[in-house]
């Protein structure tokens, strides 16, 4: 305990020698004050007395500074010295002190809000067991599974000490009426204990759970805490009793802790049902039977001491195995043997996975980018403020130094006073962060697909702000503090209290501000750049009117057989075109823009080539006024009608880009289109305007429409295409009205596809809104630097100014020579930023659509906007110098 009196004495020592240091500086500052008296009446006065008052009083200072030191806790007590004079100082500046605390809570708070963003969907690790030892497998570039492939690697593999996959869907709770969507999960026995996740209340499902059809109970489910106080109200009987999924019984059995919300981070799980009850809601095809279905993601732990490397090697020992016992059939001769080439690789996943990391990582990097440039020009901006306030503290500087402090000292104390501005910032920056970081994700989030993940504060969040608010008191502070101690005290007093560096000050000013010039063109331009594409994307000829249309979805799984769902379906259309207010209705199974992927490879009559790559086509089955509905122009043929019958020969309307690729020149409308795989011979019957398949950004694909009418086998979910002349919201109560009438049973979702097309646009949205108002911040903040440059500028020029009005300078002059400096500044940092939008435009290519990198009419209206804005900052204190009264401005130099 030694050590604890030696710590405490120490402290009260501290404290004491505060004091006397505090009562010695006074007591300084006074004989300094009566010594220059003394001179002034004896004879000596101005600045040449005060500096030898001052050199008289240097070595007391410099002998207490050496004591101050010579104990070994000296530099703690210094160092509080400097933390409480920088406060004082801060204090006494309340103007200074705000302005540079809004700067930088909009820099810090604008990078901290997207480093959330990062670190809730690629950063943070899973709140599970170990997450560091958990691995994605993947095969052949491709990260899903067929349900076979899983059981035979599970089945045989040696590599990892557990194993499990787990496919995500949509159930829906409601048993008629409108859907009730909730997100679950189908996953295999082993998913909760391979991830060590226990049940807050009840158990987690087995292995023994996991069957086809359900286990010796029947078939189970787990819910998420969440979904069990939304849903059940927090229920702690609920164990044991039953709820329906799809219109099935399911018991549950268990509830996941509130800190589990499964593996996709930004999309929280609800429900979650063993693998084997796949086979109850799919009851059309045994989709755990089907070797081309790929679903599943499968994740293993690896064992203590294994490396990822080390398991792929023991797992691809299997693969040639693995591959031949899950060959999919109907593949040709190079696709089975491509697929048997297959290998396994193995990739981190402690983080989890994420549709926000994939589909915006470029896009929070660029913002990330955008941000740290905001943060820059605020952190310019201070340093001009700074100079400014070093120019105005310059005495006190120099007595300072004159008296014996040593200039690396005075660099400590007014780096300590930036450093404190900083840290003090960090509150504001956060509280601006946990703002900005909820809108984005408002921006992201979709209607149909709301997020889920915490952009709460944490420790790599507080540490990420921390060390961001303390480079950026460095960066900021440096150099006005090397400026303000670089002075010749002698020559400071001589003149009065200014220094002989007003001009390198001044230099330093424009520096910066031509950075912040350059920084906020580089904004510009890239604001400009989204924000064309953004209309551009908007223009795009998409092939159909989104306006006005109504989807709807009803599943009819469970509830009506095949053979009925074609007279179910003609049913309801006629229906629903009986509405009022109706204009047309059709049936789609793939909504543009929406929906999956359904593309076959055909063998075209007369193609000259072999079917392969080249003829891939995509597919979409429709039903008639399906044309008429989406407003897709019918260039030549016709569309599908009452002569398309399940007995007819099958048709087909194909896009102008699919006749052009199959048949060149001649006229496809006769002609007849084979599916490589099933055989199937379709007729072509039309020709329609390109349309847009997967997402706007497409080049035009080849697609092909089938009648519905002439499908044996109809899907058992299906989409409703309603156009409403009053918009479709007016006409849902009639619509949900129908269905009723049609089967009380089923359940129906409705949704605005012109929302829905609009939301395929939101990253762009996103980028596009975020950009231009950091680069209209950026453009304030360089306006304000300039300003302030200018204005410094003018009073220190003030007696030259004088002289030349006195001399006869019109105003107009005067103006002239003020807003020379101002136009130097423009074209040194427009040259710059130009270059660097120029080289850095390849960096943001893929974010673009429709528009080059370098597109130079971007570029120049960027210029021209910060040209005219800085020439009006630049105006203000030109016209102000224009105004002086030249006697006036004389007088006070």
């Amino acid at each position: 305990m030694n050590w604890l009196k030696e710590m405490g004495r120490r402290v009260i020592y501290l404290f004491q020698r505060r004091r006397l240091d505090e009562d010695l500086a006074e007591e300084m500052r006074l004989h300094v004050e009566l010594r220059a008296a003394e001179h002034r009446e004896g004879g000596a006065s101005g600045p040449d007395a005060e500096a030898a008052a001052i050199k008289r009083f240097g070595n007391a200072t410099r002998l207490t500074e050496t004591s101050h030191e010579a104990w070994g806790w000296g530099w703690l007590d210094s160092l509080a010295q400097d933390w409480r004079y920088g406060w004082r100082t801060l204090r006494s500046s309340p103007g200074f002190t705000l302005t540079a605390l809004l700067s930088l809570a909009l820099g810090i708070g604008a990078n901290t809000a997207v480093f959330s963003i990062m670190n809730a969907v690629m950063l943070k690790s899973l709140p599970v067991e170990d997450p560091q030892r958990l691995v994605r497998v993947r095969s052949g570039g491709n990260g899903v599974f067929t349900n076979p492939q899983w059981e035979e690697i599970r089945n045989h593999q040696q590599a990892f000490s557990g194993m499990l996959a787990y496919g995500n869907t949509r159930f829906d709770l409601a048993m008629g009426g409108e859907s009730q969507p909730a997100r679950g999960m189908f996953a295999s026995g082993d998913f909760f204990r391979v991830l060590g996740v226990p049940a807050l209340l009840g158990r987690v499902f087995t292995s023994e759970d996991d069957r086809r059809g359900g286990g010796e109970s029947g078939p189970v489910a787990v819910i998420s805490h969440r979904f069990w106080e939304t849903h059940f109200h927090g229920d702690t009987n609920i164990i044991g009793k039953t709820f329906h999924l799809n219109r099935l019984s399911f018991q549950i059995i268990g509830i996941t802790p509130a800190w589990f919300t499964g593996l996709e981070v930004d999309t929280a799980y609800d429900i979650a049902i063993p693998l084997g009850c796949k086979s109850l809601m799919d009851s059309d095809v045994d989709v755990l039977a089907h070797r081309s279905y790929w679903w599943l993601c499968v994740l293993a732990r690896l064992p203590a001491g294994a490396t990822p490397q080390q398991a792929a090697t023991r797992l691809n020992i299997l693969a040639p195995e693995i591959m031949r016992a899950t060959l999919p059939g109907g593949w040709d001769g190079d696709g089975k043997a491509e697929y048997l080439r297959r290998l396994f690789d193995l990739q981190p996943a402690a983080t989890g996975f994420s549709g926000i990391a994939t589909d915006y990582r470029q896009a929070l990097f660029t913002l990330m980018a955008v941000t740290a440039l905001v943060l820059l020009i605020a952190c310019a901006n201070i340093a001009n403020l700074m100079l400014a306030r070093a120019a105005a503290r310059q005495r006190e500087i120099t007595i300072r130094l004159a008296i014996g402090a040593g200039r690396r000292r005075l660099i400590r104390q007014l780096l300590a006073e930036s450093l404190l501005l900083a840290l003090l910032g960090i509150p504001g920056g956060l509280l601006l962060a946990h703002w900005g970081a909820k809108l984005l994700v408002s921006l992201i989030a979709t209607s149909g697909n709301p997020l889920e993940f915490s952009v709460s504060p944490d420790l790599s969040v507080f540490a990420f702000t921390t060390t961001m608010a303390i480079a950026t008191g460095f960066l900021f502070g440096l150099a006005p503090a090397l400026l303000a101690t670089r002075v010749a005290p002698n020559e400071v007093l001589k003149k009065g209290g200014h220094g002989g560096h007003g001009r390198s000050r001044f230099r330093l000013g424009q520096a910066l501000v031509a950075g912040q010039i350059a920084l906020s063109l580089l904004l510009l331009v890239g604001a400009g750049l989204f924000i064309a594409t953004l209309r551009n994307l908007g223009q795009v000829p998409a092939g159909f009117r989104s306006q006005n249309v109504l989807l709807l979805e009803i599943n009819t799984q469970g509830l009506v057989p095949k053979e009925a769902r074609n007279q179910l379906y003609n049913g309801m259309l006629e229906r629903f075109r009986a509405i009022p207010g109706v204009d047309s209705a059709a049936s789609v199974a793939l909504p543009p823009l929406i929906y999956g992927v359904w593309n076959e490879t055909v063998e075209p009559e007369g193609y000259p080539g072999k079917p392969g790559q080249d003829t891939l086509l995509y597919f979409n089955q429709v039903s008639s006024d399906y044309l008429k509905t989406l407003g897709t122009p019918l260039l030549y043929g016709r569309d599908f009608d009452s002569r398309d019958t399940l007995s007819s020969p099958k048709t087909m309307i194909i896009t102008e880009t699919a006749a052009r690729n199959f048949f060149r020149a001649t006229n496809p409308i006769g002609k007849t289109i084979t599916v490589e795989g099933s055989k199937k011979r379709y007729e072509i019957i039309g020709v329609i305007a390109d349309v847009k398949y997967r997402h706007l950004r497409e080049s035009t694909l080849p697609v092909g429409y089938t009648d519905m009418a002439q499908e044996p086998d109809p899907w058992p979910s299906m989409n409703f295409a309603v156009r409403a002349g009053r918009g479709g919201a007016s006409v849902i109560p009639a619509l949900r009205a129908a269905v009723e009438q049609t089967n009380p049973a089923l359940s129906v979702e409705f949704r605005d596809f012109e929302l829905q097309v609009r939301e395929t646009m939101r990253q762009e949205r996103m980028i596009a809104m975020l950009s231009a108002f950091f680069g209209g911040l950026a453009l304030l903040l360089a306006i304000i630097g300039l300003y302030g440059v200018t204005s410094y500028a003018v009073a220190q020029r003030q007696g030259e100014i004088g002289i030349r009005m006195a001399l006869g300078a019109r105003r107009a002059a005067v103006v002239s020579l003020v807003l020379r400096d101002v136009i130097r500044i423009l074209l040194m940092g427009g040259l710059v930023g130009s270059i660097a939008a120029i080289a850095s435009g390849r960096l943001i290519a893929s974010l673009l659509y429709g528009i080059r990198p370098t597109d130079p009419a971007t570029l120049i209206i960027s210029i021209m906007v910060l040209g005219v804005a800085t020439l009006v900052a630049g105006y203000l204190p030109a016209r102000r110098a224009a105004r002086l009264n030249p006697m006036a401005a004389l007088r006070e130099q």
